[in-house]
């Protein structure tokens, strides 16, 4: 028996009103579903034996690293590796010298370039490397945890600012304690686990003083309509820097206000805050998702396709995915949520969706998606995080969250098990959930249009 799919392309955002009302009370950021805290959890590395054959540039840019990272401290968050360690790690694996991202360059050329290059704002260049080598090493260390910004600096930040900016009147606007930024550091981690050198590439051009990163995308990743596709992108205001008849280049950039954070960062870092090199790609997703309106201070976007402050809702989530990914993109949705915001059914089969996600994870995929959270007594979401003051009929939904599943395995009992990595869980290595616990959840994910 055919079983309809609820299936939601980017060519179908023509529609501005209908965006705006269904992504009223449902953009996808951080909910705390889960709070678990065992920063101290740091998963075994198991040493890997492999020969590899550099060539003399690759070499040459090989010990020049290992020379300039020589004193540099095992990593907190990575497997208590050196980054030479890491290093080691990843040539042996073949991941250093894989000249797989957008512009054909490699691991290894982009810490160079980071070591070689000067960075905005005289970022730590030893910093940027260890940060870049940790996440490839470990995308479970990702976090959208902001981290705290001291008196005195946060001083001199109001002081830079004109009075009639919000923060002069509100500095508590620039205090992010649940961040919205979980769409982007969900695609996040699936650039540094799937697309290594790219993510390596992303963190040296966006702390270049360039400050962007210009990627080669195929129109057919935004629409197999060439037509249809430049009316996307005008819809969701990307604007090439770049056009030909089968592709474009898009220079994708973090705000300013993202270099703040990121020198913040640089010197106050702590263990379960974002890195710089996640402040800036998250920060630069994020402006990609919203139209170029998110303000990295305060952690609020605008744009037209939602009323909600925070997060990037399921429509801009497809879009970031298809330009990350460079492949068309579509979104499953699978909850039918009625104008109440009460989740009243679903457009598959638990089994259905099941299948789905397994087939993507099959393909080499990863598997970004959204998940609610419902009212007390929804009956569907058992979070200990409920909202009590929300009002409503069983199965209101009060709020969304992006996680990322990169693995599946069959526990003893041949229930399915998903392995994900929330970068809002505060742990350092990937958790797992049960297919009965999530897949009721699910509001969309992303299917490659291959796979539909």
């Amino acid at each position: 028996m055919t079983q309809k799919i609820g299936f939601t392309p980017l060519s179908k955002i023509n529609n501005l009103q209908y965006f705006k009302k269904e992504n009223e009370n449902i953009a996808f950021c951080a909910s705390n579903p889960i709070s678990n805290s065992n920063l101290n959890q740091i998963p075994h590395y198991q040493p890997i034996s492999f020969s590899a054959n550099l060539t003399s540039q690759e070499q040459k840019k090989y010990d020049f690293l290992l020379n300039f990272m020589k004193n540099v401290p095992v990593s907190q968050t990575s497997f208590n590796l050196s980054p030479n360690a890491q290093l080691d790690v990843l040539l042996k694996s073949g991941k250093l010298l894989e000249k797989n991202a957008n512009d054909k360059s490699s691991i290894l050329d982009n810490l160079y370039e980071i070591a070689t290059l000067d960075r905005a704002y005289n970022l730590d260049k030893k910093n940027l490397i260890s940060n870049t080598l940790d996440i490839i090493l470990n995308p479970a260390i990702i976090t959208q945890n902001f981290g705290d910004i001291p008196q005195n600096d946060k001083e001199i930040i109001l002081s830079s600012l004109d009075e009639s900016n919000p923060i002069k009147q509100d500095p508590s606007l620039i205090d992010i304690t649940a961040s919205g930024t979980c769409v982007a550091a969900s695609n996040e981690v699936n650039l540094a686990d799937k697309h290594p050198a790219e993510f390596a590439r992303w963190v040296n051009k966006l702390s270049s003083n360039d400050k962007q990163v210009i990627s080669n995308i195929k129109l057919s990743s935004i629409s197999s309509n060439r037509m249809e596709a430049i009316t996307i992108l005008n819809l969701l205001k990307v604007k090439p820097v770049k056009f030909s008849f089968d592709s474009f280049d898009v220079a994708i950039k973090p705000d300013e206000n993202a270099y703040i954070r990121a020198m913040n960062q640089d010197k106050n870092w702590d263990l379960g805050e974002r890195n710089v090199a996640d402040v800036l790609v998250q920060s630069a997703i994020m402006q990609l998702g919203s139209q170029g309106t998110y303000d990295s201070l305060t952690d609020i976007r605008a744009g037209e396709f939602s009323v909600n402050p925070q997060g990037l809702v399921e429509i801009e989530k497809t879009l970031v995915e298809s330009i990350i990914k460079n492949r068309e993109i579509n979104s499953h949705v699978h909850q039918i949520i009625d104008d109440d915001r009460r989740i009243v059914g679903y457009n598959c089969s638990f089994e259905r969706l099941k299948k789905n996600i397994c087939d993507i994870l099959d393909s080499g995929e990863d598997v970004i998606l959204g998940y609610v959270l419902t009212n007390e007594s929804a009956g569907i979401t058992k979070s200990p995080y409920y909202d009590k003051t929300v009002d409503g009929d069983p199965n209101q939904v009060i709020n969304g969250h992006e996680i990322t599943i990169v693995g599946y395995r069959k526990d003893e009992n041949n229930e399915t098990i998903f392995k994900c990595i929330d970068t809002d869980d505060d742990l350092m290595e990937p958790i797992e959930y049960s297919a009965s616990w999530l897949l009721p959840k699910i509001n969309h994910l992303g299917i490659p249009t291959k796979l539909k």
